[in-house]
């Protein structure tokens, strides 16, 4: 019987490692050709609406660039050539993904983490050894003798691998769901473009030049990469590709006379009249809505262009030199961007390449960046300020021109050699297996850290992911009379079941103005109010319960959009017969929330009720966090007063609280899974005195790391021996007359 259970075992061992490795090596290419099926068929719905019809007759008849004009002049006259724009954009967007995952930047062969370190071996020729170190920005050499070798780098993909190759697929369905979906096509036919011309190898290199001198006619700005090729591949590929350029251009323009006029004149047009359009991210767009025009504007214009082309060219040899070639072909690339005439944002296609660059000194600080270009790109400013004002519009619109220019001018990316270049987080302590399955929790132990996240980085997931759910809340079909319908049926059912509450307790407030009006401010203001207070406690208390809470709470609100937008409902005082209903003095359901970025105007999504859910999410946190009274006492009360306000105020019935209730269960049931901590799991233990309880695994150069703050880690074998304090020895006395 024990032989039979040790083989059992040893078979799914074995099984469990096959499918392992099967994901590992299938899994990146499986995701990429789903995302690529998903943005064919996005941008094949995109390009047949008509305003992108309208649109490519417009670039066709010369309101655009003269060789995206002549790609789209076909024989149907009035027809959009939409199969020719859907293969181009499906062909830039696979040759780039499949560039970018092949060019990602991984740590020199000195910098390998000491658990993967391999002794280093002398030359044959000389007497240094094969890892010995390089000077900061030197050329890498053309060997790649300082990468790592196929055997040194794990065979596990990393999450850029997974996630960076569909940052094209990412803008090309963003650009479709904004209605870019035209200008898209030769703004990643461009990006492309530019990386096989300095990424490509063997077969699939195109000719020299080729490759870049048909970007540039598509795109002239694209004239910047002619230093790093002179540089970098050399000048007869810079001069090819000037020439092609040139030839290409002068002949589209030659075949074309009429519509080359008009697209000049359309270019000339912005230095006459200050006339810029509000999605423009260009230098010269932002010149325009600051009210330049004429000669100044020119002027500026022109300095602009000078300084960030002489910087970025600047930072992206650096950033090759030292073998991180996509971030110096992004920092090229934004600055080709701020030069253009006009830049949408799907022309920041570039941006979110130069997110592969690392900033930040923790591990916890290095996700902003990526994060925030892939906000500033892909997210339309309405998601993310509904109901903006001035400032805050200026601001948000402004988010990719700012970032762009730091990516080009400013910001200083790590280099390779810089130990905290390869700092990576401690793994989160795996506790327990969910259910006794041993393949959960399903996220691996590095993606559950224990440490406190990036302050800013969570104020900007909290905005983005509140932006996501006010839009798809207001978004969810409005289907008044089913939803009326649902709601008579629902207090049938409670009525059966006699859970009909409601009506007792709004009567009660209704025969009191002041408990009224209390109630109406209550349910606008502290719904919000309290989550984001707990959630900042949390933040500064403990840290570790901050990670388990807002992963709850993020996905209860996740959940709830599903019965928004599949069961409409409408709340007891839209219900005609019931008998509920409100009086609003000073403020009403339907008004803007207090303390708040956006209003929730979608009246028919009560089901299920998220007051209900925060407010449990609230009490179970903080009752299960600390042991003082003073503060487990209003935690219980919150959610039964909470009860009686949604009640009073008739915005939700007593069946859509028990379903927020059912919600808030799930999400905590979705967390045990992911990380196989549970909400109400006590805070860990703290770790030896003088280690940080975050974690952190040091690059090789232990001693500059603790020099710059961030505390003591585990040696590398490079490492001088640490100075330790010696134990103090007693002096014995001896007796009197003893032998010495």
């Amino acid at each position: 019987m024990e032989v039979t259970e040790i083989q059992g075992s040893a078979h799914r061992s074995a099984r469990a490692e096959s499918l392992g490795a099967a994901v590992r090596r299938f899994g990146p290419l499986c995701l990429r050709l789903v995302v690529l099926g998903v943005a064919a068929a996005v941008t094949w719905t995109a390009l047949g609406r008509p305003a992108a019809r309208r649109r490519a007759e417009a670039i066709a008849a010369g309101r655009g660039n003269p060789a995206v004009g002549a790609l789209l002049d076909g024989p149907g006259a009035g027809a959009v050539p939409r199969i020719v724009l859907l293969v181009v954009a499906l062909g830039a967007v696979a040759v780039a993904g499949e560039l970018v995952v092949r060019n990602l930047p991984h740590a020199p062969h000195h910098a390998v983490p000491p658990h993967r370190a391999v002794p280093s071996r002398p030359a044959a020729s000389s007497g240094r050894t094969v890892a010995g170190p390089r000077r900061p920005g030197s050329p890498l050499p053309v060997d790649g003798s300082s990468a790592l070798s196929a055997r040194e780098w794990p065979a596990k993909p990393s999450l850029s691998s997974w996630i960076a190759p569909l940052a094209p697929s990412a803008v090309l369905i963003s650009a479709a769901l904004r209605g870019y979906a035209v200008d898209a096509v030769p703004a990643l036919a461009c990006l492309a473009l530019v990386l096989a011309e300095f990424l490509a190898t063997g077969r699939r290199r195109p000719p020299g030049g080729l490759a870049l001198g048909a970007a540039i006619v598509v795109q002239p700005a694209l004239l910047l990469f002619l230093v790093p090729a002179w540089r970098w591949c050399g000048r007869r590929r810079a001069l090819a590709a000037l020439a092609v350029g040139l030839a290409l251009g002068g002949a589209l323009r030659l075949l074309r006379p009429s519509a080359t006029a008009a697209s000049w004149r359309r270019l000339a047009d912005p230095l006459v009249m200050p006339v810029a359009g509000p999605e423009s991210r260009s230098a010269l767009g932002v010149l325009l809505r600051l009210g330049l025009h004429g000669v100044p504007l020119l002027c500026v214009w022109s300095l602009v262009a000078l300084v960030v082309g002489a910087l970025a060219l600047r930072r992206g040899a650096r950033y090759h030199g030292d073998g991180q070639v996509l971030a110096a072909l992004a920092v090229v690339g934004c600055a080709s961007v701020l030069l253009s005439a006009v830049a949408l944002p799907s022309d920041l296609g570039w941006l979110l390449l130069a997110g592969l660059g690392r900033l930040g000194r923790r591990p916890e600080d290095r996700p902003l960046w990526p994060v925030a270009t892939a906000t500033a790109v892909l997210l339309p400013v309405a998601l993310l300020t509904p109901h903006p004002n001035a400032v805050s519009t200026a601001v948000v619109r402004g988010a990719g021109t700012a970032l762009a220019a730091g990516a080009a001018v400013a910001l200083p990316f790590r280099l390779r050699d810089d130990p905290l270049w390869q700092v990576r987080r401690a793994p989160g302590p795996t506790t327990r297996r969910p259910f006794g399955r041993p393949f959960l929790p399903l996220l691996p132990s590095w993606m559950r850290p224990v440490s406190r996240p990036f302050l800013l980085l969570e104020l900007l997931l909290i905005q983005v992911c509140y932006g996501i759910y006010s839009y798809v809340r207001n978004a969810a079909p409005n289907r008044a009379a089913t939803a009326v319908e649902n709601a008579g049926q629902l207090y049938r059912l409670e009525q059966l079941l006699h859970l009909d509450a409601e009506g007792a307790v709004n009567r009660w407030a209704r025969e009191r103005a002041w408990l009224m009006d209390l109630m109406l401010d209550y349910y606008h203001v502290l719904h919000f109010a309290v989550p984001m207070a707990v959630l900042l406690w949390l933040y500064r208390t403990r840290p570790v319960r901050y990670r388990t809470g807002r992963t709850v709470l993020f996905v209860t609100t996740g959940l709830a959009l599903a019965g928004y937008w599949g069961l409409p409902l409408a709340p007891p005082r839209l219900t005609p017969g019931a008998g509920l209903r409100d009086t609003p003095s000073s403020a009403g359901p339907g008004a803007e929330p207090g303390a708040v970025l956006t209003a929730l105007t979608n009246q028919y999504a009560a089901m299920p009720s998220l007051h209900i859910g925060w407010s449990l999410w609230c009490a179970l946190v903080v009752v299960t966090a600390t042991r003082s009274p003073w503060a487990r006492v209003p935690a219980v009360l919150y959610p039964v007063a909470t009860l009686l306000v949604v009640l009073g105020t008739a915005n939700h019935w007593l069946l859509d609280g028990v379903a927020g209730a059912f919600l808030l269960a799930a999400g905590c049931l979705v967390q045990y899974v992911l990380t196989g901590r549970r909400l109400v799991d006590p805070d860990p233990a703290p770790g030896p005195p003088g280690r940080p309880r975050s974690g952190w695994h040091p690059g090789p150069d232990r001693r500059r790391a603790t020099a710059e703050g961030r505390g003591p880690g585990p040696a590398a074998p490079s490492a001088a021996p640490s100075r330790a304090r010696r134990p103090r020895l007693r002096r014995v006395r001896r007796p009197s007359g003893s032998a010495r």
